[in-house]
């Protein structure tokens, strides 16, 4: 019995060796021989082998890998007969005996070094206990990230020069907060992430535009094509117009297959919009007609003023007689001197009466013509009425004008050009509001022309160049003319107005100095 004990022992203990051995060639051996070690194993498993095998292949076996693995370590003694003395503990490399020397790197190029004990051991993939934040970058394509020059591939994963960030403490900042609970009653409402083929700005721009007129995307599109200017006016048709969508855009709009209404509200509005026929010429047309109409208001009176202002200056007796008034006192004053002897002069001569000053403190030349025509011609005083027109004319652009209606009308022309070609159902809705806006502004035109003839006769009337001639000038002159003729008119009645009440005062003093009574020799009482 002691015998059959003692040898069940030494065969346990020859099975543990085993395992050791098993365990020491599968950390010094790269994966490629894990083969080599499995079928070992399956070898040296007592359970593959027969009864009688297991005693001979196992003990042989064991011995053979730990004469090769072991060669230094000395063999047990043997156990005395009828003894059950253990087995001396056996010096394993590290697990009770000093460790082996630093094993040498694995010399196969496709071994990642991960499972064969060669180089250094990788670091445990650290994972957030939290929902964290996302960082928005760009991820890298593998292919590049292998690339000998890149940077990624310089500075190998299991270098001792990385360095590892605090793990806990970047939980601690960037974990997404928890959200309050909400109450029991209530609904949780999940957000469905909107889908958008439109840039931010101009999303934002659109969004802001649709919320102005209080209704849905398809009523703001039934409007556009209808024509309805109700609620369409100028500057929101100019702001449509900016914010059409892109050909990129459309493109993308149409290729969208899924959902509709999980599109953003802006690119909602963009696919009504694409329904309507050609609403990049209806919004136009809209546009162009609404353009017309407040130009046509605006430009109508001015040009009606500056025409009445030529009118006035050329059919006005009073300014011919006043000038010819002024023609002779300035001959006179100017005798003997080159400019003397004049047959007439430029219009803007008027301005430099108030500037020529006489002996007399505040008068002028202007004070006195205006004293003369009093006392002779008092109807020259009524020239400032004639001149009413011209005031209101002055500081009206007449080719500013014409070049802003000329530039509309060139507009009207190239959509009556694109209306032509554009379906029955565009033409038969804008056709008619096109043409009148056309017919008005040539009736401008016209009125411009008429103009223009007045300008010419008006530069002829006043001798002046007809290409140099500028309206703007002459109605300014005319105006400052008139303001001042009024007030030197104004300075003359306050002038004679002081004048007589001094002659008044003086005379109620004479009268009070002949009241009081007289003392001998013809003095008074109040005398000395």
């Amino acid at each position: 019995m002691a015998e059959q004990e003692g040898e069940k022992s030494n065969q346990s203990r020859k099975m543990g060796l085993g395992q050791a051995a098993e365990n020491l060639l599968s950390s010094m051996q790269c994966p490629n021989h894990l083969k080599r070690v499995s079928r070992r194993k399956l070898q040296l498993c007592p359970g593959n082998m027969s009864p009688s095998q297991q005693g001979v292949s196992s003990s042989s076996q064991v011995q053979s890998a730990l004469s090769a693995l072991l060669p230094q370590l000395p063999a047990p003694p043997p156990l005395p007969p009828g003894n059950k003395v253990p087995f001396p503990p056996l010096l394993v490399p590290g697990i009770n005996a000093p460790s082996l020397p630093p094993l040498q790197p694995c010399s196969n190029l496709e071994c990642n070094h991960l499972t064969c004990g060669c180089g250094g051991q990788p670091h445990p993939k650290k994972t957030p206990t939290l929902r964290m934040k996302m960082f928005h970058w760009q991820k890298l394509p593998s292919d590049v990230v292998r690339q000998s020059r890149s940077m990624w591939a310089v500075l190998p994963s299991s270098s001792k020069e990385l360095v590892e960030p605090d793990y806990a403490s970047l939980e601690l900042l960037f974990s997404v907060p928890p959200t309050a609970p909400m109450e029991k009653m209530r609904p949780k409402i999940k957000k469905i992430k909107e889908i958008t083929f439109i840039g931010p700005k101009k999303s934002l721009l659109l969004s802001i535009f649709l919320k102005q007129f209080k209704c849905s995307n398809e009523e703001i599109a039934a409007m556009i094509q209808k024509g309805d200017s109700s609620r369409l006016d100028t500057e929101i048709l100019k702001q449509l117009l900016k914010l059409l969508p892109e050909d990129h855009e459309i493109n993308s709009l149409k290729s969208y297959k899924e959902e509709k209404t999980e599109l953003a509200n802006a690119d909602q509005f963009y696919l009504h919009l694409l329904e309507v026929p050609s609403y990049h010429l209806r919004i136009e047309c809209m546009l162009i007609c609404e353009e017309t109409k407040i130009q046509l208001e605006c430009l109508w009176p001015k040009a009606q003023a500056i025409r009445a202002a030529c009118e006035t200056l050329l059919t006005s007796h009073r300014l011919l007689v006043f000038c010819q008034l002024i023609l002779k006192v300035g001959n006179f004053l100017n005798y003997g001197h080159h400019t003397g002897d004049a047959e007439g002069f430029k219009i803007s001569a008027l301005l430099r009466l108030a500037e020529t000053k006489a002996n007399q403190s505040h008068i002028t030349l202007l004070h006195y013509i205006l004293e003369e025509i009093e006392k002779n011609h008092r109807d020259l005083l009524q020239l400032p009425k004639d001149l009413d027109f011209v005031s209101k004319a002055a500081g009206i652009h007449f080719d500013a004008m014409r070049a802003e209606a000329g530039a509309n009308l060139k507009k009207l022309l190239e959509i009556e050009k694109r209306l032509f070609l554009s379906t029955d159902d565009v033409k038969m809705q804008h056709a008619k509001s096109v043409q009148d806006s056309l017919d008005a502004s040539k009736d401008l035109q016209k009125e411009f022309a008429s103009i223009e003839r007045k300008k010419e006769e008006l530069a002829d009337y006043l001798c002046e160049d007809r290409t140099k001639l500028s309206l703007e000038d002459v109605f300014r002159t005319m105006k400052t003319f008139r303001e001042l003729f009024l007030k030197a008119l104004q300075e003359n009645q306050e002038r004679k107005g002081q004048a007589a009440k001094s002659e008044k005062r003086k005379k109620q003093l004479k009268e009070e100095d002949a009241k009081r009574p007289k003392r001998e020799y013809g003095s008074t009482f109040n005398e000395k």
